[in-house]
């Protein structure tokens, strides 16, 4: 348990210090490993259970350093339930290093296995990059797949700092006459807006381009009226918060490097941690 929240020497020191007794890191390191090793093998059987049909699922990633590899991504998604408010409640994550297809699957058990029909009630919400369509598409396919208003609202303010100017107020004005009309569901009006723009460096260009691509391409999945008259999410804080929580405060300290299955035997142990399931810990130590 130490070591899923703690470096292995830290972990090491607190183990001592409230148990009055010796053991040494590389104790803790192996007995995590071994634990961590054997959940990856037989996963643990956890879900959401709940009578509402408002499941949320979304998923992003974060760079860990691993060795001989250098930066590699670990995914991380979570779902959850959003109440009356709209505030994320009951949410379980998982986590997963570089593997899309199992995160998927993480994510598709920790729904609770809904059938074809009870994804319609669920809402997939994430940036709009083609690995997380993906799991949609496998995972939940009737869900409503919506982009994370932050992204599109990081795509107009590039537009306009890249034109206008940093942090001008010309730049700031451009921006948020764009993200008034974002929020309205003012689609037609933004593509205008980026037609009639000229762009005059290479920078300017290739922003616009991509900014036209993304809202061509997503622009259906920001009906943002909608999805919060349905009560839906339209943000992924939980999926930012998942990559804090889950990766960086633990594999990103200063100096970390890890091996691949290191990186992955912990993984599957922090989010074990995350989750607050150590009751389920019993029986991978009895086996």
């Amino acid at each position: 348990r130490l070591a899923a929240r703690l470096p292995y020497e830290e972990a090491k020191d607190v183990y001592e210090e409230l148990s009055y007794q010796k053991t040494g890191s590389m104790t803790i390191h192996r007995t995590a490993q071994c634990l961590g090793q054997k959940m990856r093998q037989t996963p643990p059987e956890i879900s959401l259970v709940s009578e509402e049909d408002k499941k949320h699922a979304t998923a992003d990633g974060a760079m860990i350093h691993i060795r001989g590899e250098g930066w590699k991504e670990a995914l991380v998604g979570a779902v959850y339930e959003v109440d009356e408010c709209r505030e994320a409640t009951e949410i379980l994550y998982a986590a997963r290093l570089g593997n899309r297809e199992a995160l998927g699957d993480d994510l598709y058990r920790l729904a609770g296995h809904p059938e074809l029909q009870a994804s319609q009630g669920m809402a997939f919400v994430a940036d709009g990059a083609k690995w997380l369509d993906e799991i949609k598409n496998m995972q939940f396919p009737l869900a409503t797949r919506i982009i994370d208003q932050w992204h599109a609202r990081e795509y107009l303010w590039g537009v306009a700092n890249e034109f206008y100017g940093q942090g001008t107020g010309k730049a700031q004005g451009w921006a948020k006459e764009k993200v008034k009309l974002l929020k309205k569901n003012r689609q037609q009006s933004l593509r205008q807006s980026f037609c009639r723009m000229e762009p005059k460096t290479k920078k300017q260009r290739e922003v616009l381009a991509n900014t036209k691509r993304y809202f061509e391409n997503h622009g259906h999945q920001m009906n943002y009226p909608f999805y919060q008259k349905m009560g839906f999410h339209i943000g992924s804080g939980v999926a930012e918060g998942a990559c804090k929580h889950v990766i960086q405060s633990r594999f990103k300290r200063a100096g970390m490097r890890w091996s691949r299955p290191g990186a992955e035997n912990l993984l599957a142990l922090r989010t074990l941690h995350v989750n607050d399931k150590w009751d389920l810990l019993a029986n991978y130590q009895r086996n």
